[in-house]
């Protein structure tokens, strides 16, 4: 898809991108249901690889367990059903992807934790950043007609 028009996309609806690293141990409010049905589903969970992290068509895989069953996901960075993502913990990682860790269990799954005391339990959702400058106006196609009829 062509990144411009991805661009406009994104910024008519004032998308913002989360801001994610392999290695960090996030707790995931995510909004389910339709209509009448919505709930709020929380998933801890550790961010595997981030693909594109700082573009607008972006995402990250994660992997958790919920109910005994060990899944992964694929979220989008600009997801709009995220109520919360809170940052649990950060690890100290030397790889972009950390697909060793599907296979290991227990001690051999430790990571050195690297967070201060501060960063811990903060809302990333509040740290997001803006996926283009707001301040700047951004000429679409219907904006181009209204002008031209009015010359």
């Amino acid at each position: 898809m062509d990144y411009k028009r991805l661009q406009d996309l994104y910024n008519k609806n004032e998308a913002q991108i989360l801001q994610v690293k392999p290695g960090m141990q996030l707790e995931i409010h995510e909004q389910v249901g339709d209509g009448d049905n919505k709930r709020i589903w929380k998933f801890k969970c550790l961010v595997l690889k981030v693909k594109k992290p700082n573009h607008p068509d972006g995402s990250f895989t994660v992997r958790g367990n919920v109910a005994r069953m060990t899944i992964e996901k694929i979220y989008p960075l600009s997801f709009d059903k995220f109520e919360k993502v809170i940052l649990l913990d950060n690890f100290k990682t030397r790889r972009s992807k950390l697909y060793y860790l599907r296979d290991k269990v227990g001690k051999g799954a430790r990571m050195k934790s690297i967070i201060s005391a501060e960063e811990r339990n903060t809302n990333l959702m509040d740290k997001v950043k803006k996926m283009v400058d707001t301040s700047k106006k951004v000429e679409t196609a219907e904006s181009k007609e209204v002008a031209e009829a009015t010359e």
